[in-house]
């Protein structure tokens, strides 16, 4: 594998073990807090993945409908492809960085966070603040990228939404992990500039 592989799986790892040495010691657990949706975790655990799961397929749709209809969304997709194109032709790496990237951020943002900032300022409010922050780690590099920073913040919305319906940090996990992957993917396997340029000289 890759170091860009290696070194996500190492940061990570990190936010894990940030999260979940933050929740012990407030003697909670970063996994999840109540089963909502079940009597038991057993019942909760499955459920939460299966909505995750689902939401995060509606939001690869959403996303690739705005990355084809709408320039800004184009200019963001060029963009953070040339970022990701190094991965071309490895069929683990995108797999490996989806999951490690959803599992780091979503114990960390949602299972310690919000629950944290629930305690303060309630759980809405604790939704939106975790929204936030998380939208702010997806700094722009440039201001093509400023759409997704602001797609964070409403995903991270989505996710602490979640959280928050289920009671497990699998949830958004699963939505997260779907959307890495199957963006990553997309990501790679289409340029939409050169679609652009082929218009451009059809129309010319």
């Amino acid at each position: 594998m890759s170091e860009r592989v290696f070194a996500t799986v190492g940061v990570q790892a990190a936010l894990v073990a940030i999260a979940m040495v933050w929740r012990h010691l407030q003697n909670a657990s970063a996994w999840h807090d109540g089963a909502p949706l079940g009597t038991t975790h057993v019942i909760a655990v499955p459920l939460a993945l299966s909505v995750g799961a689902l939401v995060g397929v509606a939001a690869v749709g959403a996303t690739r409908a705005l990355a084809r209809r709408t320039q800004w969304g184009r200019a963001m997709h060029t963009t953070l492809r040339e970022s990701v194109l190094e991965l071309e032709g490895d069929r683990t790496a995108p797999a490996v960085i989806a999951l490690a990237s959803a599992v780091g951020e979503e114990l960390l943002f949602r299972g310690a966070l919000l629950p944290t900032l629930a305690g303060f300022v309630g759980t809405g409010f604790a939704v939106l603040g975790s929204a936030v922050l998380f939208g702010l780690v997806h700094v722009p590099s440039s201001r093509a990228l400023v759409p997704w920073t602001l797609t964070a913040c409403v995903m991270g919305v989505v996710f602490g939404a979640l959280y928050v319906a289920t009671g497990e940090v699998l949830a958004p996990i699963a939505a997260h992990a779907v959307i890495n992957h199957e963006n990553l993917h997309f990501l790679i396997a289409h340029d939409l500039r050169a679609r652009d340029d082929e218009r451009t000289l059809s129309a010319g």
